[in-house]
Formats: structure tokens, sequence, C-alpha cells
């Protein structure tokens, strides 16, 4: 039983290795890092790479990656993509040379804001669907109550429970529809909130 869960420790190891064996022992460095500045890894990202390689007794080449990264970064580093990177809600480890990085940031952030307005947008309308639904719930609640509570052959308690249901169902309900106009008012505050920043 023991060599099994060794063997499977192993294997779940050796998936979240940075680099395969392959890529340990070709040695493309400067590949790597250039692979690495491009999907905007910071530097500690290294620290993996040479755990990785260190099972192969492979060192990495640190000057070739350092020049790679440095390459790489430059097209993450791009205003476009700091756009694209904000509006997928994506984070930003802060990996931009000082010449790059308040174009990108500033690009990051104005999709980062529409990301976020998206976000407010998808959660109110997720609230009104649920409230939508438990609104015809109740009412179904009601109907089904009624029925039950002019059937013949119920007791006076029985009728006195049913009654109760009845009372709260009712109660509930126009709470639910304040809640529902509030809520659709906000959405169309947000929805002129994302429209203004598109």
């Amino acid at each position: 039983m023991r060599p099994l869960i060794l063997a499977s420790l192993f294997l779940v190891l050796s998936g979240c290795a940075s680099l395969s064996q392959e890529e340990c022992l070709t040695g493309d460095w400067q590949g790597i890092g250039y692979r690495d500045g491009l999907q905007g890894k910071t530097e500690a990202y290294l620290a993996e790479h040479q755990s990785a390689c260190a099972e192969y007794q492979v060192s990495l080449n640190l000057e070739d990656y350092l020049r790679g990264r440095k390459e790489g970064l430059k097209n993450y580093c791009q205003p476009d993509n700091g756009y694209r990177l904000g509006r997928q809600g994506a984070e930003y480890a802060y990996v931009c040379p000082a010449e790059l990085d308040m174009a990108f940031v500033a690009k990051y952030q104005q999709g980062r804001e529409i990301y976020q307005q998206e976000k407010a947008v998808k959660t109110l309308e997720t609230e009104i669907r649920k409230n939508k639904a438990e609104q015809t719930n109740l009412k179904d609640q009601i109907v089904k109550t009624e029925t039950k509570l002019v059937a013949d052959g119920k007791s006076r308690s029985e009728r006195q429970y049913l009654l109760d249901d009845l009372k709260e169902f009712e109660q509930r309900l126009p709470n639910l529809k304040s809640e529902l106009y509030r809520m659709e008012i906000q959405l169309q505050r947000e929805k002129t909130a994302l429209q203004n920043l598109l």
C-alpha cells in the first residue's frame, strides 16, 4: 500500500513541475525566459525552474533566461495586452519595466474597470433571476395552500396551520417584489455605467 501512495505522490509532484525533463535537458534558457516574460511571470518563477531541473542534475543559465524574459516582457507589457488582461479579470504582478509600466497599467486599469462593471451587471442579473424564480415558487405555494385550505376533511388545527403558512407566504411576496423593483433600477444604473465605459 505504501509504495502505491509514494508512486501517486511522485506523479502529483511531477505534474506540478514548471519544466519537463526534455525542457531541462534541452536547456533553451533564453526561450524559456522569453515564454515566462510573455506570460507576465515574476522572477520568483525562476526558483520553480531551478527546482524542476535539479531533479535531472541540470543547472539553468541565468543570463540567457533573464535576457529572454526581458524580451518576452517587452511584448507582454504592451498597452493593448494590458487592456485585454484587465478585461479578462487577470491579475497583474507588476513585472513591467519602468519605461513600459505606466502605459501598460493605465490600459490594464481601464480594462479591469470594464471587467468589474460587467461582473456587477451579471451578478445583479443572476439575483433578479433568483428573485423571479422565488416569486413564482411562492405563488405556486399560495395556490396549493389555498386549494388545501378549502378541501374537505381538514381538521380545525390543520386549517390553522395552512392559514399560518398562507399568511407567511403572502407577507414574503411583497418583500420580494419590492426587492426586485430595487434591483431592476440598480441594474439599469449599472448597465448605463458600463455603456459609458465602453
